[in-house]
């Protein structure tokens, strides 16, 4: 028979075991991303839509082939939190202003309402790249630029993160973050993205740029 002091022990014991399971950050509770947009574009298909000149799907990716090709998703609702993966081949070196991914919480994704427009956007700019984040009721814009970069004729993975609720938005490439920054105010979060170029102040698509491997997973 097991000795009486075991018996007074073994509360402790097994208290300790359920707060290690509440309270890990490995518990089966937790849940990875979900990615809302996953698409290779090496098999000649998208889910987005083409509202402008569609680009053109080619053996390694899709293609932009004028100022205007834009591929855009309707991720259904606001998300607060989202990040984005793409990886891009083609001519990256850029002097002026080109947007290569973007989410907005306004469907006309342009230069219209002041009062309630907000933002995202992974740019090339001065050779380099620029994480712009905006909300225009919060004030002032977040740009941050790194310029200029040294780009090669390969492919680069650029990677983006959102966080409209308080948190840090950050830009990567190749694994190396290169800006963070933050929204200046809360907000709902953001329902659609775009490649190749938004409808934003007439920047155009940079033709002969291809993408591929393109995810937009969310938390919020």
């Amino acid at each position: 028979m097991m000795p009486s002091r075991y018996f007074a022990a073994m509360p402790v014991l097994l208290s300790s075991a359920v707060v290690l399971l509440l309270f890990s950050p490995h518990a089966a509770t937790s849940q990875p991303p979900a990615c809302l947009v996953d698409e290779d574009f090496t098999t000649g298909r998208t889910a987005a839509q083409r509202p402008r000149d569609p680009g053109e799907f080619t053996a390694e990716g899709w293609r932009v082939r004028s100022l205007e090709s834009q591929l855009k998703y309707n991720l259904g609702r606001h998300y607060r939190k989202g990040r984005v993966e793409i990886e891009l081949k083609g001519p990256l070196r850029q002097k002026e202003k080109h947007t290569l991914f973007s989410a907005w919480n306004e469907e006309a994704a342009s230069d219209g309402d002041r009062k309630t427009q907000g933002f995202f956007q992974l740019r090339l700019m001065e050779n380099g790249m620029m994480l712009r984040l905006t909300y225009r009721p919060g004030g002032r814009s977040f740009e941050g630029t790194v310029a200029p970069m040294e780009w090669e004729d390969r492919w680069y993975r650029i990677e983006g993160a959102w966080d409209t609720a308080g948190g840090e938005s950050m830009l990567w490439r190749d694994g190396v973050l290169v800006r963070k920054g933050s929204f200046n105010a809360p907000f709902e979060g953001f329902r659609w993205v775009f490649i190749g170029t938004d409808n934003y102040q007439g920047f155009a698509s940079i033709p002969g740029m291809v993408y591929r491997k393109l995810k937009v997973c969310v938390t919020d």
